[in-house]
């Protein structure tokens, strides 16, 4: 029997963020007869265990230790996966330092807010770091082109898409298919483009406008809720993944007025429920949206307003692209995407 390759997951198991969950997945998914998987956790989270996976825990204070967490796992790895943007130039100089096999995702598109933050956590050329890696992987056909464009960032040419856990949707499918309540999630709501929803809920003041995540210290929801006397509008904030499930399962429609996305996740969760997206087509969300088929894609709020009236109004089959919605979200389970991650880390251990 070939030995196990050493696999560490560069995030921490039990803190919510993009970064984190994927990784989450990658560790419960991977074949642990070929892998032996190391992920972190971090002092402030839950506890937690994976079903033959290692935990290496973080403890206070933070800022310290997980210098010693990072610089020990790659130095036992046969191959590192580093995801965020944390410790970039010193992750990335051990990871040459101890000529470990190291990958890397770019998991959207690059502006001066996110490279600035690259930057200050990274150093003064996050490039440089970057290059560092053996490997480095877009998640979507359109980050890759978008930032080769306009930042020469260059990516494999094969792109290494994220998966979903669609089973834990699938049982809050819609049982009500006429239009009455919306929903937007996400974390950083200013961000998100939360103004639009509002705009949306004044305008439609008969149907239920509810919201899910966090401000960030960017806005005060609740108070923006108040001083538009919203009265058809429930903000929720970080929920569990339980109460998620509850408000999802009246709900048609998921509004996600972002401007700037790389793989927005919570479009395929939300489909795996039945609950088709209207998004912005800034991010090259073509890629996966068919528009009036699986959900919509549009231009501006004027147009997004025009959805909701052919759905008010009948003119589109909102059960039928709640059906395709169900379909799309289950094509990027993770079971199905495993098999590529696998395949990515097989041939850089064996390189």
């Amino acid at each position: 029997m070939s030995r196990k390759v050493k696999i560490f997951l560069g995030a921490y198991a039990n803190i919510i963020n993009a970064q984190n969950i994927n990784c989450l997945s990658l560790a419960k998914h991977l074949d642990k007869s070929k892998f032996d998987i190391t992920i972190l956790s971090l002092y402030s989270g839950s506890e937690i265990e994976i079903k033959g996976v290692n935990i290496f825990k973080c403890y206070w204070p933070h800022r310290i230790f997980v210098y010693w967490a990072y610089f020990w796992n790659i130095m036992k790895s046969d191959v590192v996966y580093l995801p965020k943007a944390e410790l970039l130039g010193f992750n990335s100089f051990l990871c040459k330092l101890f000529k470990k096999k190291s990958f890397a995702t770019i998991e959207g598109i690059l502006s001066k807010t996110s490279t600035d933050s690259m930057i200050a956590k990274g150093g003064k050329n996050f490039a440089q770091y970057f290059n560092r890696f053996t490997k480095l992987y877009s998640i979507t056909r359109f980050i890759k082109e978008y930032n080769y464009l306009n930042h020469q960032l260059q990516t494999e040419n094969e792109v290494l898409l994220l998966g979903t856990e669609s089973e834990n949707f699938l049982n809050t499918k819609s049982s009500n298919i006429k239009l009455n309540k919306l929903v937007m999630i996400g974390n950083d709501l200013k961000l998100k483009g939360i103004d639009d929803f509002f705009e949306l809920a004044k305008l439609y003041s008969n149907l239920e406008f509810h919201i899910v995540g966090s401000g960030n210290d960017k806005i005060d929801v609740n108070k923006e809720i108040r001083r538009f006397n919203l009265q058809n509008t429930f903000y929720h904030g970080l929920i569990s993944h339980t109460e998620l499930s509850n408000l999802l399962q009246n709900t048609q429609l998921h509004i996600f007025p972002s401007r700037s996305e790389g793989f927005p996740k919570v479009i395929l969760e939300t489909a795996c429920a039945g609950i088709p997206s209207v998004v912005y087509d800034d991010y090259g969300a073509k890629q996966w949206i068919n528009h009036n088929q699986n959900g919509f894609v549009v231009k501006n709020i004027s147009e997004i307003k025009q959805v909701i009236e052919d759905l008010l109004n009948n003119k589109i089959n909102l059960e039928l692209i709640s059906k395709n919605a169900i379909k799309l979200g289950i094509s990027y389970d993770w079971k199905s995407m495993i098999k590529k991650w696998e395949d990515v880390i097989l041939k850089l251990s064996s390189d």
